[in-house]
């Protein structure tokens, strides 16, 4: 009997304790959600303040009192434009999933521009380094300390691409793209063992602009081919590979024809089967 009280007792105290800690989460939740709710006003002045839920396409779901609204970005204030592409840029950098092939993240394929099978170098202008096409791959290496290895596309230049190859890293050292429109170099895009990312080029202005954008920190392992893709639409880049993303939204990727070439520092390393598609959007 005594022990029934106890373990009586004991569960209606754990009880208790429960629902004081689950009032408490409660709480904080609602705190939590009040703090991301902003004002969203529109371009004819009605506004409501809600959380952003979700982007799709056009389309953004706002979340309030439980209910939600979906809404055309178009029809917002242009704070409110640019406080969805923030969101949304940070929310895809933030994102890791398992490895999903050629998953595009913010386009669709258009019609296909260029691919090489890297049989020969036809098409193709050799600023610096070594390149040899053999059994469907193109190999490069720098040819010395600082010299490193550059091979630019003559044709096409896009100004929306989508970019997808294979490389492989044989020794230390990086290889990636550079992309240019034809004047300036507008950027680069680098794949190495310590990871990947992009930076942003614009040596004609002064003072120069070189900024580097969220890096992945995924190793990728020597002697083992990876697929990578690169998504250019606008002002967005997405560079992915192993299942990982790089996001980027930057003024100096938008509205200019892109030219495409490969480099290498250290080195060696190889790429193949290249393909090129012009950058739709996704909705």
């Amino acid at each position: 009997m005594i022990v029934n009280l106890i373990n009586l007792f004991a569960t209606r105290h754990r009880l208790k304790g429960f629902l004081l800690f689950l009032i408490g989460f409660c709480a904080l939740t609602n705190f939590a959600i009040a703090e991301e709710a902003r004002k969203w006003v529109s371009q004819d002045g009605r506004s409501i303040v809600a959380v952003l839920e979700e982007v799709k396409g056009d389309y953004i779901t706002l979340l309030k009192g439980g209910k939600s609204y979906r809404l055309a970005i178009e029809t917002l204030n242009p704070e409110g434009r640019a406080y969805i592409k923030k969101w949304d840029i940070e929310k895809r950098e933030s994102r890791s999933s398992a490895p999903n092939g050629t998953a595009l993240k913010i386009s669709k394929r258009g019609r296909l521009l260029y691919k090489t099978d890297f049989k020969n170098n036809d098409g193709w202008r050799v600023s610096s380094g070594q390149w040899q096409c053999k059994d469907n791959e193109v190999t490069a290496s720098q040819t010395g300390k600082g010299h490193k290895g550059h091979m630019v596309i003559k044709k096409p230049k896009p100004v929306n691409v989508i970019i997808e190859c294979e490389i492989l890293l044989l020794e230390g050292g990086s290889v990636g793209f550079t992309i240019d429109d034809a004047p300036n170099k507008l950027g680069l895009v680098n794949f190495s063992t310590k990871g990947f990312g992009a930076q942003a080029l614009h040596r004609v202005k002064k003072p120069p602009i070189k900024k580097r954008f969220n890096g992945i920190k995924i190793p990728l392992k020597k002697d083992e081919w990876h697929h990578v893709t690169i998504e250019m639409i606008g002002n967005e880049v997405s560079i992915s590979s192993n299942g990982h993303e790089s996001a980027c939204i930057d003024d100096i990727w938008a509205g200019k024809p892109k030219r495409l070439g490969f480099r290498v520092a250290g080195g060696p390393s190889k790429y193949r089967n290249l393909k090129m598609w012009e950058a739709l959007p996704q909705h």
